[in-house]
């Protein structure tokens, strides 16, 4: 790999789909290096939401390679996210304009619900697709599509799972791993938070800190969006041969959709 840079050694960092490496210099200092990640990490770092990016530059093969600074730290646990700051940061990601101009100028479209699926349908690997179960939910999903209104679309992270939070020695939480960035219903986050890491009885105070209403036109749209974010999890973890979280997010799903399925 040509790294333009005769002093960086890259280390890969397992579980990052062969995409992120740890980089050092002789001198001991350490950056967390990514190839091929969001153009809008600039952006972020200046919203406080993802860790300042120290450069970039395009290597001899076509790829995109991004510094940013090395945190010490930790990855937050499902116990950890339960937090106001978590909060915050998902709102001030979401009522971004300039992020969400900046995805607009660089060809990002607006995906309704129907999309939503559609691309699910496209992307996931075809064993998830027949499966029996997976195409019940697929299939009651296209029943109960929610309204959906341009106006209110804005930008998501797209997998704010917890292991993509990062709390440094100092207390500051980012949010990582844009890959799954987009432009659609902020609830696609805030369904996956809440079905996966917060309690129903605290369901209420959670929308109504974030600024939701709640109402049964918020928790119908939760239903759904919950269910979805479920399925993309189930999709992501098939595709890292990661078995052991496919069948425990399948056995949260069968949870949700007994729990919460009848409610619509």
């Amino acid at each position: 790999m040509d790294l333009g840079d005769n002093e960086l050694t890259l280390t890969p960092i397992p579980g990052k789909s062969g995409k992120a490496y740890m980089g050092s210099y002789p001198d001991g200092k350490r950056i967390f290096v990514k190839m091929n990640t969001s153009p809008i990490l600039p952006g972020l770092a200046r919203e406080q939401i993802a860790p300042q990016l120290l450069w970039s530059r395009r290597l001899a093969d076509g790829r995109d390679m991004c510094a940013q600074e090395w945190l010490t730290g930790k990855i937050l646990t499902p116990y950890d996210m339960n937090r106001k700051q978590i909060v915050n940061i998902l709102t001030r990601l979401h009522r971004s304009r300039p992020l969400m101009t900046q995805l607009s100028r660089l060809g990002y479209a607006m995906e309704t619900p129907v999309d939503l699926l559609q691309s699910w349908q496209e992307t996931a690997p075809d064993a998830l697709r027949k499966n029996h179960f997976i195409s019940e939910v697929m299939a009651d999903l296209r029943q109960t599509i929610p309204g959906f209104r341009e106006d209110y679309a804005t930008i998501v992270h797209g997998d704010v799972r917890h292991s993509n939070w990062i709390e440094t020695d100092s207390g500051l939480i980012y949010l990582v791993d844009w890959d799954s960035v987009r432009l659609t219903d902020r609830m696609f986050d805030v369904a996956h938070m809440l079905c996966h890491y917060i309690p129903e009885h605290q369901w209420k105070e959670w929308l109504t800190y974030y600024g939701y209403k709640y109402n049964q036109t918020v928790l119908n749209k939760l239903y759904w969006y919950g269910q979805l974010s479920y399925l993309s999890q189930i999709s992501k973890y098939y595709m890292n041969q990661d078995l052991e979280n496919v069948n425990w997010e399948i056995h949260g799903l069968r949870h949700f959709r007994d729990k919460y399925g009848k409610r619509r």
